[in-house]
């Protein structure tokens, strides 16, 4: 808010805005240029009687709203009608020359524009409950202010959505969401920024608590229980930076260089004031699981200068560690005989758990029987030690096993990295094929793009629904892929019939549906890749994607489960797109009113099945139409 400037006032829950009588007044010279309703309220001239001037019949809500802004901070929006008009008021906390204010300034909504949804619904993610994107190009973006910002990456999130499906992804999400939530202050603001991302704003918040707020919530997270998927572990990259008066925007491209260094090591926070190179210089850190103390004081000496040592000296306090520090840890040192639960016992656990995959044990015993050794590693041991111990012994295996263990991280990370860019440019691809289309079909909004989310979200609820239909999750990634490409035949129907703006004659009809056999001939030409998954599900979709369940579609008359499932499902979400979008011959409508239009069958008929999962994914479908970017109504400031 131009050379208004937030500071801290004590503890950490306080944040206030502190400015002089004469910036108030050009804030609100600033303002008036796009607000016609300007005012600063205190204690003194918060009464009904200037809310009735104002606002009418809206005088005591709106009231109620200034006097909580007055009382807690922040910053709060209403919309309301004044006379014949929709208003969306801002009520903004300020201390003028250390009196407590409320700059109040307000707007008339475009009638066209305005959603008419609550302001819960406008400005919060449906899903995980966090503010939404439009909150924050509403709200934030441009606003200057004295605040820690973090921009925050779910590691590994997508091998998430791709292995266990996007229900496992939303399950995550909701309990990554829940764990921030519960670190921060109500006067801060948790934006879901895209996808994984999240962009934290702490008003008023000093270095020194910003810094342990940001690892307090990495913590936090890596705590956190996924319900449903007990053994999927969470944990967030997350890079930080002071605004200084800058904007929102500004300070959250540096918190994005940041957050990508912290992606570096993950699980990690990475602020300005953080040394990176002393981050990953740290020791590895090293757990000695042993019940005799005298074992564990002898491998702490060995070892001390080159790990971090922590022990635990019985079975189950080692089980502890490990659940307290996952993959914190970098190697275990384990002795097999204890009472209670013995080194295999522990062995056992970390695989069910999965944590032998990434933490290396090396088994510790003065019992060498052939039987003993081998169910080691059958078990998942590395290497094993024998006592009595032999320094260079110990320490040059507990190396040549780090070693190892860091190659194979590093060459999994490789392949994962490379197997990443290949799908990305493959998918890029074929977004640009698809971009290209509908650059050719002269259709307005994204529709390729739309026909593929609905056609993944349908897939992954129809196999949760029913076993009738067995498609696995590569399959599932395959089809949506290549419904991209379901009216790649449209680049040859000519352009008069294409984009004619009124119905078609009954010839033109006809010219119009060979678009099907035509895309799906382009694909089948295709000598050198047409045996790929993606192409023929591409020629399928193509050929078939306006078939109907009753046999009264085309090209062929299919019926029922005679059409592939892939083209039964792009069929009824292209339908659903293509009503619910604006085209040359048409506009837009409602989706209740075209939801009512596909139950009718005034678009053909469909599979009852598939229509039944349309029904059950409605709010998610409007949820994801409304996250991906309807133009604000207005601006906010």
């Amino acid at each position: 808010m131009g050379d208004i400037n937030i500071h801290e006032t004590g503890p950490e829950d306080k944040a206030s805005v502190a400015v002089t009588h004469d910036q108030i007044g050009r804030e609100m010279d600033r303002l008036r240029e796009i607000y016609p309703v300007v005012r600063l309220l205190d204690s003194d001239n918060i009464d009904e009687e200037q809310f009735c001037l104002l606002y009418g019949n809206e005088c005591i809500c709106m009231r109620k709203v200034c006097e909580e802004v007055l009382h807690d901070g922040g910053h709060q929006t209403h919309s309301l009608r004044m006379g014949d008009e929709q208003h969306l008021a801002n009520a903004r906390y300020v201390e003028v020359d250390g009196k407590k204010s409320v700059l109040l300034y307000a707007q008339p909504i475009d009638a066209e524009n305005f959603t008419g949804l609550s302001d819960e619904l406008l400005y919060h993610d449906a899903l995980s409950g966090a503010y939404n994107r439009r909150f924050y190009e509403d709200n934030l973006r441009t606003q200057h202010m004295y605040a820690g910002i973090a921009l925050l990456d779910l590691d590994d999130f997508k091998l998430v959505n791709d292995t266990l499906g996007h229900h496992a992804g939303d399950v995550a999400l909701k309990a990554a969401v829940a764990a921030m939530k519960s670190c921060i202050r109500g006067t801060d603001m948790l934006v879901r920024y895209g996808g994984d991302e999240f962009v934290l704003v702490l008003p008023g918040i000093s270095e020194d608590n910003f810094s342990r707020k940001l690892r307090a919530i990495t913590d936090k997270l890596a705590e956190a229980a996924v319900p449903g998927y007990e053994k999927l572990g969470l944990s967030v990259s997350v890079g930080g930076a002071l605004s200084e008066g800058r904007t929102v925007e500004e300070t959250v491209r540096q918190a994005d260089t940041l957050m990508y260094k912290a992606k570096t090591l993950k699980n990690a926070v990475v602020t300005e004031t953080d040394d990176i190179e002393a981050e990953a210089a740290r020791k590895p850190l090293l757990l000695v699981v042993d019940d005799s103390e005298m074992n564990r004081v002898i491998l702490s000496e060995m070892l001390k200068d080159q790990y971090d040592i922590i022990e635990a000296d019985s079975g189950e306090a080692g089980i502890s560690c490990l659940e307290r520090h996952g993959d914190g840890i970098s190697i275990v040192l384990l002795d097999i005989v204890m009472p209670g639960a013995d080194g295999f016992d522990v062995l056992s656990r970390m695989s069910r758990s999965g944590w032998s995959d990434d933490i290396p044990v090396i088994m510790i015993s003065s019992e060498e029987s052939d039987d003993m050794v081998l169910r080691a590693y059958e078990l998942g041991a590395s290497d094993y030690i024998s006592r009595p111990f032999d320094a260079r012994i110990v320490r040059q295996r507990v190396g040549n096993i780090m070693r190892l263990y860091a190659k194979q991280r590093r060459l999994s990370s490789m392949l994962a990295q490379q197997f990443y860019e290949r799908e990305r440019d493959s998918r890029m691809l074929v977004d640009i094929m698809g971009g290209a289309m509908e650059l050719r079909n002269g259709e307005s909004g994204p529709h390729v793009k739309h026909v593929r989310k609905l056609t993944e979200m349908m897939l992954e609820h129809l196999v949760r629904k029913t076993d009738r239909y067995h498609v696995s999750s590569r399959e599932r990634a395959t089809i949506s892929a290549a419904s991209v490409l379901h009216d790649l035949g449209k680049l040859s129907i000519p352009d008069y019939v294409l984009n004619k703006p009124g119905r078609l004659t009954p010839e033109e009809f006809e010219v119009m549906k060979t678009h099907t056999t035509i895309g799906a001939n382009l694909l089948e030409s295709m000598t050198q890749c047409r045996d790929s998954a993606l192409v023929q599900a591409a020629r399928d979709i193509c050929r078939w994607h306006h078939e109907r369940w009753d046999g009264n579609g085309y090209p062929d008359g299919l019926k029922g489960d005679e059409i592939p499932i892939s083209a039964q499902v792009v069929s009824i979400v292209d339908v659903y797109d293509a009503l619910t979008s604006d085209r040359v011959y048409k506009k837009a409508i409602p989706h209740e009113e075209a939801m009512q239009m596909i139950l009718n069958g005034e678009c053909g008929t469909f599979n009852p099945l598939l229509i039944s999962c349309l029904i059950d994914l409605q709010e998610r479908i409007l949820a994801e139409k409304d996250d991906e970017g309807t133009p604000p109504p207005l601006f906010l400031g």
